[in-house]
């Protein structure tokens, strides 16, 4: 079932949000308030009380749960670094939240006026919950809240570079950094270079919100540079596939990232948001699940095996618009991969093969009839996938090549590394 689902995918997404996405996520005929990036006034995001009747459709499609009969990302820390984390407000994240420091206004990052940190740290490491059939992609992942921005949500290259070292001196093993900057600096550079040295991942979107539709998206930082795992951002479907346009950030994988659910700051409700930012907290999620349960890998043993066990698209290399593909928390956890003593090898390409399925469990029964409702829902719409936002055109079969469903591989020299 999840493979036809994720094989339907296309190239679709419009800004602020998809029409008919409210099917996955939200009650008919109510819509989730909007998570900010940033903040138009002085005021800081209201508390939502709005609650889905189905699964969030990023659910459907990771299917998470698939790994967590043997891990739900229990030793690792995921430091998100952008507004704060409401620390105390939000029940979801209730008792794994490592406050980190404030370094642009010193002090705590422990709570989060803009609530965009909040969101994104619920979609790594939210807990499950039975009304909404939420939950972050390892629940029991650890989260170290960094702030890098001013009240208001902005930030600068230097910032952010403070934010990277504060997040690798916390004993973080993965840094989602959800922010596209324009440009880099010589301290971002340096701060990712540290993270490197230390063995730590750091993962970014690969593009901001595109402007201007007639030439190519900038180059977006962290994102650009080596050793950081871009990612793109896949969307639910209207019906339509926007230009095929190339980010100027080259990605390596791809997630869900448009009208996607989480929760917010100050409340049990949950927003809704739409942004490659929220597609690499879902992939560092991801990352954080491998490191848990195979914790000898090195970062560029994780990037690999998360690049080959992702549903490739139907071309010899990484696409221009998804990468190596979109990412698949279970077959990251327990596939075994050919060519080293880890089965993590970047060698030569091959088909990989699933370890034994893990062993049954009531919640992972319960889980996976959620999951399998929503997405007999999801099958019949689900037509698309991606990212930059430009003019909108038909879609036409074969454009972009299928997404293998038999967990395959591409045919090439070995996965990129960023």
């Amino acid at each position: 079932m999840r493979a036809a689902v994720v094989a339907g995918l296309v190239l679709a997404g419009t800004a602020g949000g998809v029409p008919g996405a409210a099917a996955a996520g939200t009650d008919e005929g109510t819509t989730l308030p909007q998570i900010p990036t940033v903040l138009q006034g002085a005021k800081c995001t209201k508390p939502s009380t709005k609650r889905p009747a189905a699964p969030p459709w990023q659910q459907v499609v990771l299917n998470p749960s698939g790994a967590w009969d043997l891990t739900e990302g229990s030793g690792v820390t995921v430091a998100v670094v952008d507004t704060g984390v409401d620390a105390k407000g939000s029940p979801a994240l209730a008792g794994r939240v490592t406050e980190g420091p404030d370094v642009v206004s010193g002090g705590s990052a422990g709570t989060d006026c803009v609530g965009h940190g909040t969101f994104v740290a619920g979609l790594i490491a939210a807990g499950k919950s039975d009304d909404a059939r939420f939950a972050g992609v390892a629940p029991e992942t650890r989260i170290l809240a960094v702030r890098v921005t001013a009240h208001d949500g902005s930030t600068t290259p230097e910032h952010v570079a403070a934010g990277i070292e504060a997040a690798v001196k916390g004993g973080a093993r993965v840094v989602n950094v959800p922010i596209a900057l324009p440009k880099d600096s010589a301290a971002l550079r340096a701060a990712v270079q540290t993270a490197q040295q230390q063995d730590v991942l750091i993962v970014a979107p690969a593009y901001a919100e595109q402007q201007d539709t007639e030439t190519k998206t900038p180059a977006a930082y962290p994102a650009a540079l080596p050793g950081v795992l871009a990612v793109a951002s896949l969307a639910p479907p209207d019906g339509s596939v926007v230009s095929a346009q190339a980010p100027g950030t080259a990605p390596d994988l791809a997630a869900p990232g448009e009208s996607v659910m989480s929760i917010g700051p100050g409340g049990s409700g949950y927003f809704t948001g739409s942004g490659a930012e929220f597609a690499s907290a879902l992939v560092a999620g991801t990352a954080a699940l491998t490191r848990s349960y195979r914790p000898d890998l090195t970062v560029s043993q994780v990037v690999a095996r998360l690049e080959r066990t992702a549903y490739h698209a139907a071309v010899a290399g990484p696409s221009p618009l998804v990468g190596w593909g979109v990412v698949d928390p279970a077959a990251a956890v327990t596939a075994a991969l050919p060519n080293s003593s880890h089965g993590d090898g970047a060698g030569a390409q091959q088909p990989f093969r699933l370890a034994a399925p893990a062993p049954d469990s009531a919640e992972h029964r319960a889980w996976a009839v959620v999951g399998g409702a929503a997405g007999v829902i999801l099958l019949v719409a689900l037509v698309a996938v991606v990212v930059p936002r430009g003019r909108r055109r038909s879609w036409r079969p074969g454009v972009l090549g299928e997404v293998s469903t038999d967990g395959g591989v591409p045919a090439s020299s070995g996965p990129a590394t960023s």
